[in-house]
Parts: C-alpha cells; sequence; structure tokens
C-alpha cells in the first residue's frame, strides 16, 4: 500500500514536470515571436528529469521509519485500587475472648500522635513489653502522605487495635483515609465495643459532632445502654481532641466539652483518653462547671490516686507521646493532677473481684521502663451474684519508682521525623 502512494505522487510529479516543459516551449516574449525559430522538445532531457525526481522520492521512503516500529502510545494507567494493608484483621478484629463475659484480669495501651521515628518504634517496643491484649491508638497516627510507615510499624498489634483517628489521618488526603478505613473495616468513624466488662466508646472528634448529628445520636443512645447494662463494669472514652488542657501548642475544644462532658457526667464515664498535644496531662477526677466557665472544671477528689466511685467525676489523660516532637506545658492548670514531656504510653490494668474492682493507669517512660505516672479508681461491681475467680498478675514495681522530672527531654525530641513539622489546624470550637 505504501509503495503504490509513492508511485502515484512520482507519476504525478512527472506529468506535472511534463506539462512545465510544454508550456516553456509556448511562452515567449514579442521578440522570440519575432524570430519565429520553434522550440526543440528534447526527450533526453526529460527522461534525465524524471528519473531525478524518482530517485528523490526512494531516497525519502528510506528515512520514513515504518508505522509498526513506532512505540505504541498506551492510555494513563487508572490508579491502584487501595488495599487493607496485609496481616491486619479487617472484620471482627478477633480480639481475644472480645465479648467475653469471664472476670479476668487484663491490661490495654493507649498512646498517639506516633509518626514513623525512632521513638514512635521505641514506644511500640515498650508497649510489647507489657504485652497487652488491646491497643488504643488515639490519633494522628501517621504524618506521610500515606499510612504504610505506620501500619508497618504498629504490626505487632495487627489483631488487637481499635483506632481513634486525628486531624492528620482525617485531613491529609481522600487516599491515606481510605487505607485506614479498609485496613480496619470501618464503615463510619465512631462506635463502641466491649471488652471483658469495660464498654469502650471511639469519638471522631475531625467528624461532626454537634448535637443533633448521627455521631451524638449513636453516642447518647450507646452510652445509656451500657450504663444500665449490669454486666458492664467500666466505660472507656477515646477521643483524638482534648476536653481540657493545661496550656500547650493546642487549646481544649470548647465544643466538644460543653455537649459531651455532660453526657459523661449522666451515664458515669470513668475515664476519657485523648491526644493532639504532643506531651502528656493526666486530670483529677472532674465534673463539667455548668455554672460558670465550663473550661474550670470542678474537682471532686484532690489526691493524686486512690479514687472511688463515690465522690464522682471523670478522669481526662492526654496521651500524645507515642513519637512526635514534644509540645511546651507553658504551666499547669489547677484540675491536672501530673503533666510532663516523656515518650512513652499509658497502661491500663483491670483487676476484677467481688465485690469490687478496680483500674490502674500506669505512664510507662520508654527509657528503662520508668513509671511517670500512676492513679486507681476502684469501684462495686455491679452484679455481685457471679462467681468471681479473676487470674492473678505478679505485683506492679510501680511503688518502687522515684518522682521523675517534667522536664522535656530535648535529645529525644530531636529524634523525630520532622521537628520542623508547624501545622495548627483551626478549631472553631476550642477555647479562645
Amino acid at each position: 500500500m505504501t509503495v503504490s502512494i509513492y508511485m502515484r505522487i512520482g507519476f504525478i510529479v512527472g506529468l506535472l514536470t511534463i506539462l512545465s516543459v510544454f508550456s516553456s516551449n509556448f511562452i515567449m516574449t514579442s521578440e522570440h515571436i519575432a524570430l519565429a525559430k520553434p522550440h526543440k522538445f528534447h526527450k533526453k532531457h526529460f527522461s534525465e528529469n524524471v528519473d531525478k525526481i524518482l530517485d528523490k522520492i526512494n531516497k525519502h521512503k528510506k528515512q520514513i521509519k515504518p508505522q509498526e516500529n513506532k512505540k505504541e502510545i498506551k492510555p494513563q494507567e487508572n490508579k491502584k485500587e487501595i488495599k487493607p494493608q496485609e496481616n491486619f484483621i479487617t472484620k471482627d478484629y478477633n480480639f481475644a475472648a472480645e465479648g467475653d463475659k469471664k472476670r479476668k484480669d487484663f491490661n490495654f495501651a493507649a498512646v498517639g500522635d506516633f509518626g514513623c521515628s525512632k521513638n514512635a518504634k521505641k514506644t511500640v517496643s515498650s508497649m510489647q513489653d507489657k504485652k497487652p491484649e488491646l491497643v488504643l491508638p488515639l490519633g494522628d497516627l501517621s504524618y506521610d502522605k500515606t499510612a504504610k510507615c505506620w501500619l508497618d510499624l504498629i504490626s505487632p498489634f495487627s489483631d488487637k487495635l481499635k483506632v481513634t483517628l486525628g486531624f492528620h489521618d482525617v485531613n491529609d488526603g481522600g487516599s491515606k483515609i481510605q487505607q485506614y478505613e479498609k485496613t480496619f473495616g470501618l464503615d463510619k468513624l465512631y462506635g463502641s465495643f466491649d471488652y471483658r466488662h469495660v464498654h469502650f466508646v471511639t469519638m471522631a472528634s475531625e467528624s461532626k459532632f454537634e448535637k443533633g448529628s448521627a455521631q451524638y445520636k449513636f453516642i447518647d443512645k450507646d452510652l445509656k445502654k451500657a450504663s444500665e447494662n449490669k454486666d458492664v463494669e467500666w466505660i472507656i472514652v477515646t477521643t483524638y481532641g482534648p476536653f481540657y488542657t493545661s496550656p500547650s501548642t493546642h487549646k481544649a475544644e470548647k465544643g466538644l466539652r460543653d455537649i459531651y462532658h455532660p453526657l459523661f457526667e449522666k451515664y458515669n464515664v470513668d475515664l476519657v483518653l485523648q491526644a493532639h498535644n504532643h506531651n502528656y496531662q493526666r486530670t483529677y477526677p472532674i465534673s463539667y462547671n455548668s455554672a460558670g466557665d465550663s473550661s474550670e472544671p470542678t474537682v471532686t477528689n484532690q489526691l493524686t490516686t486512690g479514687y472511688n466511685s463515690h465522690t464522682g467525676g471523670t478522669v481526662f489523660a492526654i496521651v500524645g507521646t507515642g513519637g512526635e516532637s514534644f509540645y511546651p506545658l507553658d504551666s499547669q492548670a489547677p484540675y491536672v493532677a501530673s503533666q510532663f514531656g516523656k515518650f512513652g504510653f499509658l497502661n491500663i490494668d483491670i483487676s476484677n473481684g467481688n465485690p469490687h474492682t478496680k483500674l490502674t493507669g500506669t505512664f510507662y517512660d520508654n527509657k528503662g521502663d520508668e513509671v511517670l505516672d500512676q492513679f486507681t479508681i476502684e469501684k462495686e461491681i455491679k452484679n455481685t451474684d457471679v462467681d468471681t475467680h479473676p487470674d492473678t498478675q505478679s505485683d506492679s514495681d510501680a511503688s518502687d519508682a522515684s518522682d521523675a522530672s517534667d522536664a522535656s527531654d530535648a535529645s529525644d525530641a530531636s529524634q523525630n521525623s520532622n521537628p520542623n513539622r508547624d501545622y495548627l489546624p483551626s478549631c472553631n470550637y476550642c477555647d479562645k
């Protein structure tokens, strides 16, 4: 097909040449006409001209590469489908005896603001030493564009995780939040579950939470049901945004506090675990201040530990010590019992007995497994008719721990993946 096209082109060019030669014989000036000498047509010259034209065409053909040798331009491939991280339990979580009604002692770990630095790896290693049955990440898990580095980091607990998502987890792009959703089988970012005789509620402070929202309706109904269940001894809430905080980088979230703290009091929530500020803070048991400034709660027990249900109040703890650079603590709020900037995690032991059950919170520093804070809450169990045979655990070395300094460890903080990170998400609901 290609050759015939060039032959046609040559034939056409040849004809044009012939016409040009012929026409030249007839175009003469008046001076030539006066001479009346006819112009002779030379067949030899015509043949030579045609041969030259065909030679040029053949040379041009050789320079053109065959069509089949051209690289095919493929359409842009579709983006890879986001898949859940391998080896993670994506449905039902398969916790050891989840929903089990046995009165068995157990422990769980909680911490947020991880990142993927050496400090975060050390936090995970420290948690492994305590062998928790459950791990509660409190938000801002990965600060990278994807969740992969953190999912790899936390993989030793792949079958023990119930995540709370934070600012970076939700707002760093659709692919990142989808990675969490698919890995952990999340159809929504809030929910609840029972483990042993503890009811856990996961809040989504980065989602709509106002009164009348789907989240508010769920939590209101869920807490009411849990408070009336005689098999639930403890109610623990996890949320990324802090209800209360000493002066630090991020302010307390007034919108969350004014809506949900009264709800927590109504349904007897025992402990609220938070993150966002990169430090550790733990309050005394406190009640919501409905008569004045809600940022100044009422302290119901001023002991540093040894609380009981008779005095009321909820303990709030910020555990933003997973591995990211510390935030300064400018001063200590009067309702805060303990605060510092150290990498580590909060371990919670639940000890069941009859007629009492006890919750013990212990903050373990990543350096030397040092105990930097410890508190206990004790209460009578609701259902005293059950047989109780709790598993015994070895005594903690917490009583031997000395008081630790509250100063930040600058050398540790310098090991973070990006110590110069500067982000302050706007908060329309925070204290001014």
